[in-house]
């Protein structure tokens, strides 16, 4: 997995990623930081996705789920992927819903949103992981649904705010893809062979002159 693995972390530096000078970006805890991800700007790829749907489901190994999802929104694409890569590679059934933050006004107001059972075993994921408030959010409305909890996959951790710990106290196993010292890394790499092309360039210029 690790060429799948290089690719995903390649398509989320080049299209959710970015750096500043200074904290410029205010994240969902109120701090500021000179890191952004936007994992759903890669997610609108399907390659991206179907990238996403291998790792997970083989970080998974042999446990067994009959339900995964999260918050809305940048938990469903991942869950939906996760589902759709589950079947093919299994023709397990392992089925997608959504935790709105805020129940519907109209019809059946319930705040999942997709065909879960009390007593399904159930594996949570989300996109960007920092505090771990949304993901304990989710964790949190799942178990009053009355579903079994007790494993959350995210695709990035900042590794900041104690987000890991901050969920494992919630008897949760966390795990990550991928961290924000890898896009860090890769752009430093990036950064490194920008400058060494531009030296070359610079030398074969003065040769020729």
């Amino acid at each position: 997995m690790e060429a799948e693995w290089s690719r995903l972390l390649e398509i989320l530096y080049r299209t959710s990623f970015r750096i500043a000078d200074s904290a410029e970006f205010r994240l969902a805890s109120g701090r500021y930081s000179r890191y952004y991800i936007d994992c759903k700007q890669a997610l609108s790829y399907p390659e991206a996705r179907e990238l996403l749907g291998r790792l997970i489901c083989h970080l998974l190994d042999d446990e067994r789920f009959d339900a995964v999802g999260g918050l809305e929104i940048g938990a469903y694409p991942i869950a939906t992927t996760v589902s759709d890569r589950m079947y093919r590679d299994s023709g397990a059934t392992l089925r997608a819903f959504v935790i709105r933050k805020q129940p519907k006004s109209h019809g059946v107001t319930d705040l999942i949103a997709g065909h879960v059972r009390s007593g399904d075993r159930t594996l949570i994921v989300d996109d960007v992981l920092t505090t771990g408030q949304s993901t304990i959010d989710a964790i949190t409305r799942a178990r009053e649904a009355g579903l079994q909890v007790t494993t959350a996959i995210l695709m990035v951790d900042r590794e900041e705010d104690d987000g890991k710990q901050n969920i494992e106290k919630h008897d949760v196993r966390c795990s990550s893809l991928f961290t924000l010292a890898d896009l860090i890394r890769k752009a430093n790499a990036d950064e490194s062979k920008k400058n060494q092309t531009s030296g070359s360039a610079g030398s074969l210029q003065r040769k020729s002159a």
